[in-house]
């Protein structure tokens, strides 16, 4: 009688679900991995970004004491007539000074970004490893509710 309520078929059917229902879970499962690891990269580029910032930063400071101290060099020339060098380096310490006001406020708008972001990425990777692990135990209970009754079923078939 047993044999006749449950079919082969039927649990067969319900054996195939199982294993494209692990299938489907653990690909979700790997996609969280890979989008994590995504979302990290990101985090490393803006990094690197500001980082490269900073370094131009720096860069700019540098020129501007090159052109302070060559500035400064030619006013203490005894050389005749050298007003022209004297306007020349003039101008280009101006410049290094405006140049390096603005490199200043990228440095410090790139620094508060990062910051931003970083704030963003480390929510979303706590927000993924939520999701991954409530994903994971929803696979082991699908699966362990799929097996058992599976298991009920064949049992119950062969009486």
């Amino acid at each position: 009688m047993a044999n006749s309520d449950v079919q082969v078929k039927e649990i067969k059917l319900l054996e195939a679900y199982s294993g494209t229902f692990k299938g489907f879970m653990e690909s979700t499962i790997t996609m969280t991995y890979r989008f994590q690891d995504l979302v990290q990269h990101k985090d490393d580029e803006a990094r690197e970004v500001t980082r490269k910032i900073a370094d131009h930063c720096n860069i700019i400071k540098q020129k501007l004491a090159h052109a302070k101290i060559a500035y400064e060099a030619s006013l203490k020339s005894d050389k005749k007539d050298n007003s022209n060098e004297i306007m020349h380096r003039e101008r280009a310490l101006k410049k290094y000074r405006s140049l390096y006001e603005k490199a200043q406020e990228y440095e410090e708008l790139s620094k508060k970004l990062y910051q931003k972001v970083h704030g963003e990425t480390d929510r979303m990777d706590w927000m993924t490893k939520r999701f991954r692990n409530k994903l994971e135990k929803n696979r082991d209970d699908g699966m362990n509710f799929l097996k058992k009754a599976i298991s009920t079923l064949n049992d119950y078939k062969d009486k």
